[in-house]
């Protein structure tokens, strides 16, 4: 493994951790805040957050003019805003889906269902030319059963919490395509700073013509919101951009798995929440899946 490879693997195992302790604020701001309208709170500022990051990066790479290897030419914001709000569209509705979510279910829960992303991720790719293997077959089967074991079909509310977040994890597969491609193409940084604030407005608007966003809600919410702006968003999304560029793709997909078991781990740890043996082995299962899925899959072209 050379040292461009595993910083990326660095920045995907940290990324990981700070998606899967999200869950907890995000979980603690649907009491004070509605959905939408925390999404754009973080979003918004988050991109706002990343904009001095890169002028700062950039006056850094033309000090370094032989860095950008002859690319300098999409390094602009002009080149980066088709794919930033192509990115953002999708981060909106993955976000919206996944926040609503959570309104019905657990954040441990949530954190295990979104993780199924990673094994859409292939799937999705099937209808863009790119190979899938028996091993992923074999890892969505698992995860496929061990998803019937977490949902628990009795309880409605948490069914349709849960079947959200379901479908914010195929919203996410596309984001992670999409993000494959334009990330070899233009500036990682500029993109992400683009569908942050991309994601932040559409929130924005559909908060205000579906909710009733509030100042003081905001202000109820102000931790959880400064988490997922600085953390989650700013950081994790970014880190993920950046190392999505060098990262092995079967290293990269175990690696980002442990999204579900951080956000397990942080549900127990600090919101007390208890998961059933029948959810236990679902989500076994389900992470089973996932490191399955690319055991066999060292020629892969994405996450």
């Amino acid at each position: 493994m050379n040292r461009k490879q595993a910083r990326a693997e660095i920045l995907l195992l940290l990324a990981a951790l700070f998606w899967g302790l999200a869950f907890v604020p995000q979980k603690i701001a649907m009491a004070h805040i509605e959905p939408l309208a925390f999404n754009a709170w973080r979003f918004i500022l988050g991109g706002l957050v990343l904009v001095p990051l890169v002028y700062w990066l950039s006056s850094r790479r033309a000090l370094q003019p032989g860095e950008d290897g002859g690319h300098r030419v999409n390094h602009s914001w002009r080149r980066c805003l088709p794919g930033g709000a192509v990115l953002g569209f999708w981060l909106f509705l993955g976000a919206a889906l996944q926040q609503a979510g959570l309104l019905y279910t657990a954040a441990g829960r949530a954190g295990f269902i979104t993780g199924f992303y990673l094994l859409l991720v292939p799937v999705i790719g099937l209808s863009l030319g790119h190979r899938t293997n028996r091993w992923t077959w074999a890892g969505i089967g698992l995860a496929l059963v061990g998803l019937y074991w977490l949902a628990d079909f009795s309880a409605e509310a948490q069914l349709i919490g849960d079947l959200m977040v379901f479908a914010s994890a195929f919203v996410f597969a596309v984001q992670v395509l999409s993000a494959d491609h334009f990330v070899r193409r233009y500036d990682a940084l500029r993109l992400a700073c683009i569908q942050f604030l991309v994601c932040g407005l559409l929130s924005a608007v559909a908060s205000l013509l579906v909710e009733q966003p509030t100042l003081s809600a905001a202000a109820d919410a102000a931790w959880p919101i400064a988490y997922m702006m600085v953390f989650s968003t700013a950081i994790a999304f970014t880190f993920q951009l950046l190392a999505q560029r060098d990262a092995a793709p079967s290293h990269a997909t175990v690696i980002m798995s442990l999204e579900a078991v951080f956000a397990l781990a942080a549900g127990w740890l600090l919101l007390n929440e208890l998961l059933t043996a029948r959810e236990l082995v679902g989500c076994g299962l389900m992470l089973a899946g996932m490191l399955v899925s690319h055991y066999g899959n060292h020629t892969g072209t994405h996450h």
